[in-house]
């Protein structure tokens, strides 16, 4: 489990930085920090999921769904991102959430970053962050689902274990929006014991995208955002 983050801790939005231009005080803060040698842990294995997912990515030649979210991770992808990430808002601002006050999906790319409301119109291009607040120390799975059904997975990238989290938390990464028009649902996925991908995948598989009522996965809660994708 995640250490607690404390008042001492520099913003997300500062560990970023660092991780672009690294910097004395927020390293000597991280080597005597729990809470953000954790941080940095997550950012390094998003980082190795970026390199080895890319070339996959970038090799085919017909859009799917998975390859049409396309997570921009620390280190590898960082430089590309950097402005959206410099200008993202700091964790500790008063923030809005869009349901159930436990997930904020915010939209960057094409101007400054902004909590998206439900059913708003997103165009490719766009990035995306997410912000869960499951309320204390939980498991979280990030994942959309498209107008046919089709399940992606956005955070964390790989592996079969979701994401630890102590609080509210504005997960490492972000995703990035193709061409593909549509509906998408944002779903995230928060449990007290740790799910397993294929549980969570086979729930939200073939669910119709403008019902989210549909879902159920026992031993978790939801919280959900529908977006439009496409010019308005």
């Amino acid at each position: 489990m995640n250490a607690a983050r404390t008042s001492q801790c520099p913003s997300d939005l500062t560990l970023e930085e660092h991780l672009l231009r690294p910097n004395p005080a927020t390293a000597r803060h991280i080597t005597g920090c729990a809470h953000c040698q954790s941080w940095e842990r997550a950012a390094a294995e998003a980082s190795g999921a970026f390199a080895r997912q890319h070339p996959r990515w970038m090799a085919k030649a017909r859009p799917s769904p998975l390859r049409r979210w396309a997570p921009l991770l620390a280190t590898a992808a960082l430089a590309a991102v950097a402005l959206v990430l410099l200008h993202a808002p700091s964790p500790e601002l008063p923030r809005y959430a869009t349901k159930g006050d436990e997930l904020t999906v915010y939209i960057g790319g094409q101007g400054a970053p902004r909590a998206a409301t439900q059913g708003e119109h997103v165009r490719p291009g766009e990035s995306l962050r997410f912000q869960v607040a499951p309320g204390a120390a939980a498991f979280v799975w990030i994942a959309s689902v498209d107008a046919t059904g089709a399940v992606s997975r956005l955070v964390p990238a790989e592996g079969t274990t979701p994401l630890a989290v102590d609080g509210t938390q504005v997960l490492p990464g972000s995703a990035v929006l193709d061409a593909a028009e549509g509906p998408e649902r944002i779903w995230a996925v928060i449990s007290p014991e740790p799910l397993g991908w294929t549980v969570v995948e086979q729930a939200l598989q073939g669910s119709p995208v403008r019902d989210p009522t549909a879902v159920h996965i026992p031993g978790a809660r939801t919280s959900t955002v529908l977006l439009e994708r496409g010019a308005p």
